[in-house]
C-alpha cells in the first residue's frame, strides 16, 4: 500500500492560472432561454442558458464565449442591456439579479431583498425593465409575483405591492416594461397592469388571460400588443379598449417581437402547440398570417443529437435585430436559431455554446470517448472529443429519447442506464455490435420509479460498476426505498436481479465501485439519513457500514492498488480515502464549505494522482478543479481557464494518465493534458 501523509493544503501555483483546457464536447443540446440585442454595438447579441449561464457574440450569433465571471447562478432568465449605456447589463437568475458595468466581462450580486428577489425560467421571461436613460435605475418582477424597483442598480429596492392591490395568487411576474412616460406596464397571472414607479395609481388593463409577453410601441404611444391566447390582443388608446387579430394556424401566442421599422408594423409572434412550436408573422397589424417557421437548417456536427431532435421544437423566445429587421432570432428547448431573411430560412447558431448536462465519460481500451447525457442521449468520439457521433437514441422515440446516466464498455459490447421522458420507468440499453445497435432492457428491473428516499423526487439509475475481471458480472444502483437498490447481471446486462444484500441506505447518486484487487469487495455511497459507504466482501451478499462520518457521499473510486476514495459533504466539500478496505478512513481534503465534492477521478498509472471537484447542486458558480501529484500531501488549483461553472459531473484519466477529461454539468466536456 502507498504511504498516505495526511497534511492538507490548497496551494493555486503557476499551473493553476495556466491550466489550459480544450473543448472536448459538442454544442447545444439544452434550453436557450433567452437572447437580447446590444441595441448600440452592431453583431452583439447575449444568450442565455437555464443551466449553462451566459454566452456574448460579437458575430451577430456565428460564435459565441461564455460570460460567467462572477456569475453566481447559472440559471438563467433574462439578460438584459441598458439603452443608455451598453456597459451596464442586468442578469435575471434562479439565484438573485447580478449586475456588470463591464459588459458581461464579470459579474456582480445585487441585493437580493432578503432571498425575495429571484426568477424562474421560462416564466420570468422579460423581469427587469430598465429606465431608458438612466441604466442604475430598474424595476424587476420576480417569481413569486413581486415587483420591486431600485436607483442604484440594485443595491437597494423598493417593494411595489401589486399582490395587496390586485389580491393575485404568488405567480411569476412575465414581463415587466417602462412606457418612457413614467409609468411602469407588468405582466403576469394577473393580466396586465399599469402603474407609477413609485407604486400608485395602479390601473387595470382588462386583458382577460395570463400574458406570457407584451410589447409597447416606441412609434406609437399608447400602443400595446399583448400576447397569450391564439389571437394577439391590441389596444391604441393605452390599454382603455382592445381589439383582436385573427388566430395563428395553430397554438397559442407565446412570445411576439414588433418591427416598426415600416409604415405598418410588422407583427412577428411565437406560438406553441404543446412541445411544437412555429412562428408567424402579420403584415397587416393580425388580419392575417404567414408561416415563419421555413426551412430549418440544423447544425448536425457541432450538435449530434439534432439528428433526431425536433426543428420546430417548443419556443422560449423570438427577436428582431434591431440593426436589421429582416434578421430574426428564435430560442428553443434545443437550441437558437437566426434568419437573415425574415423567417424563409433559419440556421442553427450554436458554436461554442455547449449547453449539455453531461452525466458520464468512459475511454474505451481504444481511446474512443462514450458520453452518456441528460436529453441528450449517448454519443461516442473516436478523435478525443474533436467531433461526435450519435449512438443512441438514432431517431426519436417514446421509449429511447431521454436522460442517459451511465455507460460502460467491455469489446464490443456497451452497456447504458436510461430514463425516457415519456415513461416513468427506468432501462438498460444494450448494444453487443460497438453501438450499431442498442437493445432495450427491462427485466429484473422496477416497473416504476421509486419515489420514497430518492435524491430527485424519483429514483434514477445513476450507478453502474463493471467487475474489472469479468465483464459479465455488472452491478446497478437505483435510488429509492420503494423498489430501488442494488441489482446485478451475470450476461452482460441482458437481465437484471436485486441482489440478496442491500446496503442499509438505498439513497445512491453516482457512488458505486468495484475493487480491482478483488471483485468480490463492491462499494456503495449513500446520502443523507444512514448515509456514508457501505461495502461488501462477498460480491453484494451482505454489506457493513464502515464509513458514518461524512452521510453525503456522491463519489466513490477504487486505484490500482485498492484503495478507496469518497466524494461528498460533510460541513463542506470532503475526500475521505481508506487503505485498508474500509476498515478505517481519513480526511485527504477539505475544500471548503458551501459546496460539495460531486466526483473523483484516480490516475490508472498512479494512485497518487488524483482530482476532485466541488459541486453546486442549484447550478450556483463557481466552483473547481483540484489536483494532487503526492496522495494528497499538496492539492493544487487546475481550474485555469475553465469558464466559471457548476463543476464537474464525472472525471476520468486516460489510460496512460496524459489527460483528464470532465463532463460539466452545463457545458459538456473539457480535456486537460498534462
Amino acid at each position: 500500500m502507498i504511504p498516505w501523509i495526511f497534511v492538507v493544503s490548497v496551494y493555486c501555483l503557476a499551473f493553476c492560472s495556466s491550466s489550459s483546457w480544450e473543448f472536448s464536447g459538442w454544442y447545444g443540446g439544452g434550453c436557450f432561454t433567452n437572447l437580447t440585442f446590444d441595441p448600440n454595438n452592431n453583431g452583439r447579441v447575449y444568450l442565455a442558458s437555464d443551466v449553462a449561464g451566459i454566452w456574448r457574440s460579437e458575430d451577430i450569433g456565428e460564435h459565441w464565449y461564455f460570460a460567467t465571471k462572477g456569475l453566481g447562478n447559472l440559471i438563467v432568465s433574462q439578460i438584459a442591456v441598458s439603452p443608455s449605456d451598453p456597459n451596464v447589463l442586468y442578469a435575471a437568475t434562479k439565484g438573485g439579479l447580478f449586475v456588470s458595468t463591464n459588459a458581461a466581462a464579470t459579474w456582480q450580486a445585487a441585493d437580493r431583498a432578503n432571498g425575495a428577489i429571484v426568477f424562474e425560467r421560462p416564466a420570468n421571461y422579460r423581469p427587469i425593465a430598465i429606465d431608458p436613460a438612466n441604466p442604475s435605475k430598474l424595476c424587476v418582477g420576480t417569481a413569486k409575483g413581486l415587483v420591486f424597483c431600485s436607483n442604484d442598480r440594485g443595491a437597494h429596492w423598493n417593494n411595489i405591492d401589486i399582490q395587496k392591490s390586485f389580491l393575485i395568487q404568488a405567480k411569476p411576474i412575465t414581463a415587466v416594461s417602462f412606457d418612457g412616460q413614467g409609468k411602469l406596464y407588468i405582466a403576469g397571472a394577473h393580466g396586465l397592469i399599469r402603474c407609477n414607479v413609485d407604486g400608485t395609481a395602479f390601473e387595470t388593463l382588462n386583458v382577460p388571460f395570463t400574458v406570457p409577453d407584451f410589447a409597447l410601441s416606441r412609434r406609437s404611444p399608447g400602443t400595446i400588443y399583448a400576447a397569450g391566447a391564439s389571437q394577439l390582443w391590441m389596444s391604441s388608446d393605452a390599454g382603455k379598449t382592445w381589439q383582436n387579430s385573427q388566430s395563428v394556424p395553430k397554438g397559442k401566442i407565446y412570445r411576439l417581437a414588433i418591427d416598426e421599422s415600416g409604415q405598418t408594423p410588422v407583427i412577428r409572434v411565437a406560438s406553441n402547440d404543446g412541445w411544437k412550436g412555429s412562428v408567424f408573422s402579420s403584415f397587416d397589424l393580425g388580419q392575417s398570417w404567414a408561416q415563419g417557421n421555413g426551412v430549418m437548417n440544423g447544425d448536425t456536427l457541432a450538435d449530434p443529437s439534432r439528428i433526431w431532435a425536433d426543428k420546430n421544437g417548443k419556443l422560449t423566445g423570438l427577436f428582431i435585430d434591431p440593426a436589421n429587421p429582416q434578421r430574426l432570432f428564435r430560442t428553443d428547448w434545443w437550441g437558437v436559431w437566426r434568419s437573415d431573411d425574415g423567417g424563409k430560412n433559419w440556421n442553427e447558431k450554436i458554436i461554442s455554446a455547449p449547453n449539455t448536462v453531461a452525466t458520464q465519460i468512459a475511454i474505451a481500451p481504444s481511446g474512443d470517448l462514450y458520453v452518456a447525457s441528460m436529453d441528450n442521449g449517448l454519443l461516442r468520439s473516436r478523435d478525443q472529443g474533436k467531433s461526435y457521433e450519435m449512438l443512441f437514441p438514432a431517431k426519436y422515440d417514446s421509449a429511447r429519447s431521454g436522460h442517459v446516466w451511465r455507460v460502460a464498455v467491455a469489446g464490443d459490447t456497451i452497456v447504458g442506464t436510461s430514463s425516457p421522458w415519456n415513461e416513468s420507468i427506468n432501462q438498460v440499453i444494450l448494444s453487443s455490435d460497438g453501438g450499431n445497435t442498442f437493445d432495450l432492457v427491462r427485466e429484473g428491473i422496477p416497473s416504476a420509479r421509486p419515489k420514497v428516499n430518492t435524491m430527485w423526487g424519483q429514483g434514477y439509475p445513476r450507478a453502474l460498476a463493471v467487475d474489472p475481471k469479468n465483464p459479465d458480472i455488472i452491478y446497478l444502483g437505483i435510488d429509492g426505498d420503494d423498489g430501488g437498490g442494488l441489482f446485478v447481471s451475470h450476461d452482460r446486462g441482458r437481465s437484471w436481479k436485486r441482489s440478496a444484500g442491500q446496503p442499509g441506505s438505498l439513497r445512491i447518486y453516482n457512488a458505486l465501485a468495484v475493487d480491482p484487487t478483488d471483485s468480490q469487495r463492491i462499494i456503495w455511497g449513500a446520502c443523507g439519513k444512514n448515509g456514508g459507504v457501505y461495502i461488501s466482501s462477498n460480491a453484494a451478499q451482505s454489506f457493513e457500514y464502515l464509513l458514518k462520518e461524512m452521510t453525503w457521499v456522491f463519489d466513490v473510486k477504487v486505484s490500482s492498488d485498492g484503495t478507496i476514495f469518497a466524494a461528498g459533504d460533510s460541513n463542506g466539500a470532503k475526500l475521505f480515502v481508506s487503505t485498508n478496505h474500509g476498515r478505517s478512513w481519513k480526511k485527504m481534503g477539505d475544500f471548503g464549505q458551501g459546496r460539495a465534492l460531486g466526483t473523483v477521478a484516480v490516475d490508472p498509472q498512479n494512485p497518487k494522482r488524483v482530482a476532485v471537484s466541488t459541486v453546486s447542486w442549484g447550478n450556483n458558480a463557481p466552483c473547481r478543479i483540484y489536483l494532487t501529484e503526492d496522495g494528497g500531501i499538496k492539492w493544487i488549483d487546475i481550474t485555469g481557464d475553465l469558464p466559471d461553472g457548476a463543476g464537474a459531473s464525472s472525471m476520468v484519466f486516460d489510460p496512460q494518465g496524459n489527460s483528464l477529461y470532465i463532463t460539466r454539468y452545463a457545458g459538456s466536456v473539457y480535456r486537460l493534458k498534462f
